[in-house]
């Protein structure tokens, strides 16, 4: 049977998807409401951690060369992992080495996205917000866009992110919630303003567990073999606060301006080592941005058919151990191989949709638990003393730590 998919979405896991099924031949489109010059405020210079389990369904979908050169240009690893209390000192340290960091790929999303639009010009429409979908008398599914027009395929690939529209007309009861926290963001150049702070504050991927709210510091560094015009901003260091919702007030805090948000940050760090506060307080006010942390609730299997969904559109996640965009690729590199067998009469195509659902349904359900019990640790009173269970979760997404070895430091 040869396949015609229509991919709803140009996100991560859907353009990754699209690259692994024009690598085999499938004939594929995809549909994306934004623009082809993403928003800066939310991409540029904003990091993603790859795991293994992501880095090997990206290398699985797309060209060799294109895997090279994302390598190339990804960033520099973190010099270890460290838990750090609100007065900078050290609760748990783990090894470069033993986090076997080979096996993770930390790369810039804007780095990132170039390298999955790389070679879909003909593939990839922008502007095209779906509105419906429906099934015409031959089985296929019509999508309709809000510009009035309409495409038909055998198969629809829902990779619509959180607010997802064929989610919602496709799984009504599918719920995603507001877990009651709001994470701040920044980034700070490095260079003046950072040299003075301690070095391994600025070259490990560090959490700070204070006995309320939460932080991650980390960083984006050039390889010496990133090529200049795959970085959107020099290297520079990334922070991001975490504090419950109420702590912003009755606005919305993606409404609330960076001049207020840094100020409210800094209210909730009084006491804390006066190099957190610098990295905040030396941030660039226009470019600190908040947003509410979303959780999808884990589903049960539903009827498959030729409509389906991958990423953020059925799993939505907290970012607290860094597995949404990993979990998203390993959709799409699973999704891929069953669609290939169906395009190649190995298989008939409800059948590897099932396939494909039952093994996305366990393994990212899994990962929504896992980030949720994190968030609501951060969300409970007392974290001071679950820092060091929550730490131990941390690592055990790693899989190399299946040895873990911690060296208070």
């Amino acid at each position: 049977m040869a396949l015609e998919v229509v991919i709803v979405g140009g996100g991560i896991g859907g353009l990754c998807l699209a690259q692994g099924l024009k690598k085999s031949g499938v004939k594929v489109a995809v549909f994306e409401k934004g623009h082809r010059k993403a928003d800066p405020h939310w991409l540029q210079g904003y990091q993603i951690h790859i795991n293994p389990n992501g880095a090997s369904a990206l290398r699985e979908c797309l060209s060799e060369a294109a895997w090279d050169s994302l390598l190339a240009n990804a960033c520099k690893s973190s010099d270890g992992f460290q838990a750090l209390d609100e007065k900078l000192n050290s609760l748990i340290f783990v090894e470069a080495e033993i986090m076997d960091g080979s096996r993770h790929v930390p790369v810039e999303r804007t780095t990132l996205r170039r390298t999955l639009l790389d070679g879909l010009d003909d593939l990839i429409h922008f502007d095209k917000e779906s509105i419906a979908f429906d099934r015409r008398e031959d089985g296929r599914v019509r999508v309709r866009f809000s510009d009035g027009t309409a495409v038909a395929g055998d198969v629809l690939v829902g990779a619509d992110g959180v607010g997802s529209r064929v989610r919602k007309l496709l799984l009504p009861s599918a719920r995603v919630v507001d877990t009651g926290l709001v994470g701040t963001a920044c980034t700070i150049p490095m260079g003046e303003k950072t040299k003075e702070l301690p070095e391994h504050l600025r070259t490990r991927l560090t959490s700070i567990l204070p006995p309320r709210d939460y932080m991650i510091v980390t960083n984006s560094v050039r390889k010496p073999s990133a090529q200049p015009e795959s970085w959107d901003l020099p290297d520079h260091l990334i922070w991001v606060h975490v504090a419950k919702r109420r702590a912003f007030g009755d606005k919305d805090p993606r409404e609330i301006d960076g001049w207020s948000l840094q100020e409210l940050v800094l209210r909730r760090m009084v006491g804390w080592h006066p190099d957190l506060r610098r990295i905040v307080a030396d941030s660039d006010p226009m470019q600190v941005l908040a947003v509410p942390v979303l959780s999808s609730i884990p589903i049960k299997p539903w009827p498959s058919t030729n409509v389906t969904l991958l990423g953020d559109a059925i799993h939505a996640m907290t970012p607290f151990q860094g597995l949404g965009g990993s979990t998203a690729l390993r959709d799409a590199a699973v999704l891929c191989r069953k669609l290939v067998e169906v395009d190649r009469g190995q298989v008939e195509l409800v059948s590897a949709i099932r396939g494909y659902e039952t093994a996305m349904l366990d393994y990212g359900g899994k990962a929504v638990r896992r980030s949720a019990q994190f968030g609501a640790i951060i969300a409970s009173h007392g974290f001071r003393r679950a820092a060091f269970r929550t730490v131990l979760r941390i690592a055990n997404v790693i899989p190399a730590l299946k040895q873990q070895i911690f060296r208070p430091r």
